[in-house]
């Protein structure tokens, strides 16, 4: 089997190059390329392979925009630390997606996966894949909650969004911490919260904690390679990050 690589990240392209050859060495890595323009033009220039692994976020855009700028003539197994992306991508006509950090038998099952079901006359339906990256657009223009409504006292008054450090639970209640260091109470799930939240400017770091980019002040080293984040004003609690969400927190944290 010959196999494309389409990732950024060197480390995370080693990882999945020598886990591929670990499950079968004999599978070939044409390539390892870490940019929309060198894969568009990889592809123009060189025999397809039989399957390509794609990180959607790549270092000059989206590997998406690759389909719009040429035809793919095999078959691709997304790879992200994305959730929303992972599941935009699975309704494309790929074999799979893959959520980082790789795991070898996540990686296996993918592999069994193509050898098993796919159908060589089974092109990657661009015209498929084009109407999801429009989709994708669309949903960076969608408009998100400005405000929430708190108690205080007798009165209902807006916080504005913008002046909320972070959202988290406690005892089952949800509150919100301003960055003027003032605790409302939202009678909303966080889940909810989140979904009406810019993704951009906020992260749900563990199940307790959606913080806002500027209240992130740092973080650092934990057991067990986690996280502990530093938020302004302080928190209550320890806000822990698993290692399964730190790549996908450093991106958020880079604005990638």
């Amino acid at each position: 089997m010959r196999v494309l690589i389409v990732e950024d990240e060197y480390s995370v392209a080693q990882n999945l190059h020598d886990i591929l050859l670990e499950i079968d060495p004999s599978i070939e890595v044409m390539a390892i390329l870490e940019t929309v323009k060198d894969t568009v033009a990889w592809i123009a220039q060189n025999d397809s392979p039989d399957l390509g692994f794609f990180d959607i976020q790549i270092a000059d855009g989206n590997s998406f925009e690759i389909f719009e700028k040429t035809t793919v003539h095999f078959p691709i197994v997304f790879t992200t630390a994305f959730n929303e992306f992972a599941l935009k991508a699975f309704k494309v006509n790929s074999i799979d997606y893959l959520m980082k950090p790789i795991k070898k038998s996540e990686l296996n099952a993918s592999l069994v996966k193509y050898n098993t079901i796919y159908n060589k006359q089974d092109l990657i339906d661009n015209n498929k894949l084009l109407q999801v990256i429009q989709e994708l657009r669309n949903e960076k223009l969608k408009k998100y909650k400005k405000s929430f409504l708190v108690y205080i006292r007798d009165k209902i008054v807006p916080i504005t969004t913008q002046d909320i450090a972070y959202f988290y639970v406690d005892h089952e209640m949800v509150y919100c911490t301003t960055f003027k260091n003032e605790k409302y109470r939202i009678d909303q799930a966080l889940d909810r919260i989140q979904n009406q939240l810019n993704p951009d400017a906020f992260f749900r770091a563990s199940r307790q904690y959606l913080v806002s980019r500027k209240a992130v002040v740092s973080a650092s080293a934990h057991f067990h390679r986690k996280l502990t984040l530093t938020v302004a004003p302080a928190s209550a609690t320890e806000i822990i990050i698993s290692k399964l969400k730190i790549t996908e927190f450093k991106n958020w944290l880079a604005g990638i």
